[in-house]
């Protein structure tokens, strides 16, 4: 009878996590889709179903460790001029390309940045300059290498300057 009781107790504990995962899931998925057709209904709440029990069992074992720090959203003020400066010089390259006036090589590029531990503090930094630098049409994270700490990014126009100011103080 122990047992019985242990696992209706597991279970209830997942209830609430597993019901929060499948409203958010079903809530992206009516964004996505656009609409509110009864067939399209069917087959999100089957997908939200599955993505809640994935994400439930990767938070069931495995501790969720997230810790941002206030200045890193103060920082993120910088992101909407990036994007406009990138999208324009994206733009001038491939308008370039298409002309016929240069072709477009794109760049890998390996930016210092202060890799860490595998901490909650250390894991939202890497995910803060990932999107932080992905954000914009010009350059996208590829990895971060821990030996060299270093961020390795591809880059349609090589430019170092807005990326490496993006992770100053990271």
């Amino acid at each position: 009878m122990p047992e019985r009781r242990s696992a209706l107790r597991s279970l209830v504990a997942h209830a609430g996590p597993w019901l929060a995962w499948w409203t958010g899931s079903m809530v992206l998925w009516l964004l996505l889709t656009s609409t509110v057709d009864a067939a399209e209904a069917v087959v999100g709440m089957g997908a939200s179903c599955v993505a809640a029990t994935a994400a439930e069992a990767v938070r069931a074992n495995r501790p969720f460790g997230f810790a941002p720090r206030l200045r890193w959203i103060v920082r993120a003020g910088r992101i909407p001029s990036r994007i406009a400066l990138e999208s324009a010089q994206a733009f001038l390259v491939l308008w370039n390309h298409v002309t016929g006036r240069r072709r477009v090589r794109g760049t890998y590029r390996a930016i210092p940045f202060r890799h860490g531990g595998d901490g909650p503090r250390d894991g939202a930094r890497r995910a803060a300059a990932t999107v932080a630098l992905s954000v914009s049409p010009n350059t996208f994270v590829i990895g971060f290498d821990e030996d060299e700490d270093v961020v390795v990014v591809h880059q349609l126009r090589a430019d170092p300057g807005p990326a490496r100011s993006l992770l100053e103080g990271t």
